[in-house]
C-alpha cells in the first residue's frame, strides 16, 4: 500500500502527477509533529493527516480528524493515537475530512479501500458531501443541494444518494455483495456518477452509472468520510454513520474511466518495487574464417642412422711382445731363446733365436766331449742362470668404421583437400538493462474475498 505505487501507476498511463490530489495512509507515527494541528481562534485541536509528498500539490488537502479534537495538544494526540491503530483510521469514532482546496465534487475520481468492522454490516455514508438547503427566488421557496453520498446498505451493496429537480434519490449497485475489505472507486462527472466496486481476484469491474445533474453536485467545500452533513437516517451534522475503518484514501481531479481506476487501484494496495539498471558484456558470433583442409599422409623417406659397423680393409700382421718374467738355470749346451724387439712403424713385434748355452767365463775354447754322433764337442759340465721371458702375441688389422642407416617414411600434408574448417568470428557487446519498477499485489488476501454468509452479518 503506497503512494509511490499510485505515482508509479500515474506516470506510467498519464506521464505525470499532475492529477495526483492527496493520498492518505493512516499509520501513526508518534515522533511526526504534523499529528495534530492547533485552531488558534478556538483553542481547539485536532488530529491531522498531511498530504503525501508525492502528489502534485502536497501542500494543500490536509486530512483532519474529527474523533481527535481536543482543547489540550496531548489529549488530541493521545486521541489520534487511539483511533490509528493497526496503520487503520477507526471511522466509528468519527469522521475524516478533506478540504476540497479547487477540487469540484462533479469532476473528481476517488479511490477508497476501506473494511468492515467485526460483527454486523450496518448501513451508513463511506464518503459524503452531499449538503442540501433552501433558497427564496421570486418569492418561492426552491430547494438547493450540492454534492452526494456514497455509502453501503445492511444487504452489504453500495449506494449513491443524489439530489436533483424531483427530490431525493437513492441508487443500489445490486451487482455484487461486499467482502470484509473492499476497494471501491467513485469518478464523478457533470452527467453521472460512477460508482465501481474492483474484483482483484477474478479481474472483474462491477459498476453503476447514476445520471445526475449538474447544477445539483457542483460545489462542495469539504469531504467527509464515515459520516455526510446531510443523510436521510440523521439530522445531526458529520455524524459518524459507517461502522468501520479506513485503510487507504486517494483522490485525484477530474473524471476517470474505472478500468483506469481499476489499474490505479493495484498501486494502492499493492506494494512499489525498483530495480536498478544494469550493464552485461557478452560474446556474439559475426561471422566465419574458413580453414581449407588437406588430407594427411607418407609424403616420403629419409634414412636415418641405425648404428655403426667395423670393417677390416688391411693386410694381417702379426704383433706382441717379450716380457722379461724370471731366470732359470742352464748348463752349457742346453738350448734356449734369446729374443729381440723390432720397431717397424705402427707394428711392434719381437722375434728370438734359439742358442746353445755357453758359459760366459769358458773361454769359447770346446773340447771334445765324445766319440759318438752328435756328441758336442768342448762343453763344461758347469751351468748358468739365463733370462726367461713371457710372450705375448696378436695380429693387427687395418679396419674403418662406417655408419648403419635405415630407411623411413615422411609424414605430411597431401595436396588433396579433405575439407574445411570454420572458425567463428566474434566481438564483444553491452545489454543494458534499464531500471525497472512495478507493482505487486502482495500481503494478506484474505479479507478481500467474497463471503457472503459471513460478511452479510444480520439484517436490521
Amino acid at each position: 500500500m503506497s503512494d509511490k505505487g499510485l505515482l508509479f501507476k500515474l506516470q506510467e498511463n498519464l506521464g505525470s502527477n499532475q492529477r495526483f490530489s492527496a493520498f492518505y495512509d493512516f499509520t501513526f507515527d508518534s515522533s511526526d509533529e504534523n499529528n495534530v494541528q492547533g485552531d488558534n481562534s478556538s483553542s481547539v485541536y485536532t488530529g491531522v493527516r498531511v498530504n503525501s509528498s508525492y502528489v502534485n500539490d502536497p501542500s494543500i488537502h490536509t486530512g483532519f480528524l474529527l474523533g481527535a479534537r481536543d482543547s489540550s495538544e496531548t489529549a488530541a494526540l493521545m486521541k489520534a493515537s487511539g483511533i490509528l491503530n493497526g496503520d487503520k483510521l477507526n471511522l466509528i469514532s468519527g469522521n475524516f475530512q478533506v478540504p476540497l482546496d479547487g477540487l469540484n465534487a462533479k469532476n473528481m475520481s476517488i479511490l477508497i479501500d476501506f473494511e468492515f468492522a467485526d460483527g454486523d454490516v450496518d448501513d451508513g455514508i463511506i464518503m459524503g458531501c452531499l449538503k442540501t438547503g433552501e433558497e427564496t427566488v421570486d418569492s418561492f421557496q426552491i430547494e438547493t443541494s450540492e454534492g452526494f453520498n456514497v455509502g453501503v446498505t445492511d444487504r452489504g451493496h453500495l449506494f449513491c444518494q443524489t439530489f436533483g429537480p424531483d427530490g431525493d434519490s437513492i441508487d443500489v449497485n445490486h451487482s455484487i455483495e461486499l467482502s470484509k475489505r473492499n476497494l471501491i472507486a467513485v469518478s464523478a462527472s457533470e452527467s453521472f456518477i460512477a460508482l465501481s466496486i474492483f474484483d482483484y481476484f477474478n479481474n472483474l469491474v462491477r459498476s453503476l452509472e447514476i445520471p445526475v445533474d449538474k447544477n445539483y453536485i457542483d460545489s462542495s467545500s469539504v469531504l467527509n468520510f464515515g459520516g455526510s452533513d446531510t443523510y436521510f437516517r440523521s439530522t445531526n451534522n458529520q455524524t459518524p454513520t459507517f461502522s468501520g475503518s479506513l485503510n487507504n484514501l486517494a483522490i485525484f481531479s477530474g473524471y476517470m474511466e474505472e478500468e483506469f481506476l481499476k489499474d490505479l487501484g493495484e498501486g494502492l494496495i499493492g506494494d512499489y518495487s525498483f530495480t536498478a539498471g544494469s550493464t552485461t558484456t557478452k560474446q556474439r558470433v559475426t561471422g566465419y574464417s574458413d580453414t581449407i583442409v588437406y588430407k594427411t599422409g607418407i609424403t616420403g623417406y629419409d634414412y636415418v642412422s641405425t648404428g655403426t659397423l667395423q670393417i677390416i680393409t688391411g693386410r694381417e700382421e702379426f704383433t706382441g711382445r717379450a716380457v722379461l718374467s724370471s731366470s732359470e738355470s742352464k748348463k752349457e749346451g742346453e738350448r734356449y731363446y734369446k729374443y729381440y724387439t723390432l720397431n717397424n712403424g705402427s707394428v711392434k713385434t719381437f722375434y728370438k733365436e734359439e742358442l746353445g748355452q755357453l758359459h760366459s767365463n769358458s773361454g769359447y775354447i770346446y773340447y771334445p766331449t765324445g766319440e759318438n754322433a752328435y756328441d758336442t764337442l768342448g762343453l763344461n759340465d758347469i751351468s748358468e742362470s739365463i733370462e726367461t721371458y713371457t710372450e705375448t702375441t696378436g695380429i693387427t688389422q687395418d679396419k674403418i668404421t662406417i655408419d648403419l642407416f635405415g630407411k623411413t617414411p615422411l609424414t605430411g600434408t597431401l595436396s588433396e583437400v579433405s575439407g574445411i574448417v570454420q572458425t567463428p568470428l566474434q566481438e564483444s557487446y553491452s545489454i543494458s538493462t534499464p531500471a525497472s519498477s512495478g507493482v505487486n499485489l502482495v500481503g494478506e488476501s484474505e479479507d478481500f474475498k467474497k463471503n457472503f454468509i459471513y460478511y452479510m452479518g444480520g439484517r436490521s
